[in-house]
């Protein structure tokens, strides 16, 4: 392999869309993708609870406020050229207690703020409907989020790129990355070769590979969230969250679903130092005190361990940052950091960003 056009790190959703739209505004282009792990989208994709979110927690007019709302909107067009279903499910936010109404109140002010649409507060008759499966004061309801396969949605990428002409390296890792005058060498572990424009999104490790490149004001924050799965019939309808936690790293524990139905608690929010899957052997002790807190008729009898995932934070200088960081440092460099919830929501807009920059 000599010179190609664009070298693209990191098989997620990102990196695959990105590689997705550069073949499509020119099908001549020569693209490479590299994938460290066996299969696309196998360490933070593929472990996504799969929620199109519709925006009602992000800082008004920060990235991940305007990028989740623009990006919902892309999926309606992206997922019927996929040919992946999307569930428009919609969500009850509620407040558990009295001490969390005032909460609640004002994530309703924010999200409308932010321009989620059909924002509406639950009835009595709703309400009443909802407390034989959750501890309810007040609840409103986000009838704009959704939820999607994101194996589907990896194995669609997968075909479409294959077709398109678009290299896969899957199993190859990225060894060694240097700027040169016309571009960038790269060594990989199957292959070395140049190329005119690199594209980091590499996920966890986006931090770690933009080091080579002489840029060491970002360092990774990795925090694993664990799902657990229902073994019995649970409300199904719509999901259901409770007011999220104040510390930035979660949600707070909620249901989600497959498209069949079957019924998820998580994530947990754990911080740690290495990127690893594995599910702690006791993560039911762990997250039943808050499933409990909410879901009231759960027993923890009725749990089984699923499956975890990382949220890929960011401290830039030293400091958190909790905003996607889409930028271009270099000349012909394009990097996508900090891509954690709603990073696949928002995955269409992120590329159409990262193409501004590389225009």
């Amino acid at each position: 392999m000599d010179q190609i056009d664009y070298c693209i790190v990191g098989g997620g959703v990102v990196g695959m869309l990105m590689a997705r739209q550069l073949t499509l505004k020119n099908p001549d282009t020569s693209i490479v993708l590299l994938e460290k792990s066996s299969y696309l989208g196998e360490e933070s994709t593929s472990r996504n609870s799969g929620v199109l979110h519709a925006g009602l927690y992000y800082p008004h007019q920060s990235q991940k406020h305007l990028l989740c709302r623009k990006g919902l909107s892309l999926w309606r067009t992206l997922a019927p050229e996929l040919k992946v279903e999307i569930n428009h499910c919609g969500k009850w936010l509620v407040a558990s207690s009295l001490s969390s109404v005032a909460d609640l109140e004002n994530l309703f002010a924010q999200a409308t703020k932010n321009g989620v649409q059909d924002l509406r507060w639950a009835t009595g008759d709703e309400i009443e409907s909802l407390k034989p499966f959750v501890k309810i004061e007040k609840s409103f309801l986000s009838p704009e989020t959704s939820i999607i396969s994101p194996s589907e949605v990896v194995r669609a990428l997968d075909r479409e790129l294959t077709n398109l002409g678009v290299i896969l390296l899957k199993k190859c890792s990225l060894t060694k990355v240097t700027q040169t005058n016309s571009g960038f060498d790269l060594m990989t572990t199957q292959d070395s070769f140049s190329a005119k424009h690199f594209i980091n999104c590499g996920g966890g490790h986006a931090p770690t590979i933009r080091k080579q490149l002489g840029l060491h004001d970002i360092e990774s924050v990795w925090v694993k969230g664990c799902y657990l799965k229902l073994n019995k019939k649970l409300y199904n309808e719509k999901l259901i969250y409770p007011v999220p936690p104040k510390d930035l790293k979660g949600l707070g524990v909620h249901t989600s679903f497959d498209l069949d139905g079957q019924i998820r608690f998580g994530p947990n929010t754990v911080d740690c130092d290495q990127y690893e899957m594995s599910v702690p052997d006791d993560l039911v002790d762990m997250m039943y005190p808050a499933i409990k807190d909410l879901f009231w008729t759960v027993e923890k009898k009725e749990l089984a361990l699923d499956y975890c995932g990382i949220r890929s934070k960011i401290k830039k200088d030293g400091k958190l940052f909790t905003d996607f960081l889409i930028q271009s440092p270099l000349e012909n460099y394009v990097e996508a950091l900090g891509i954690e919830s709603p990073g696949l929501t928002s995955s269409p807009a992120i590329v159409e960003k990262m193409m501004e920059l590389l225009s």
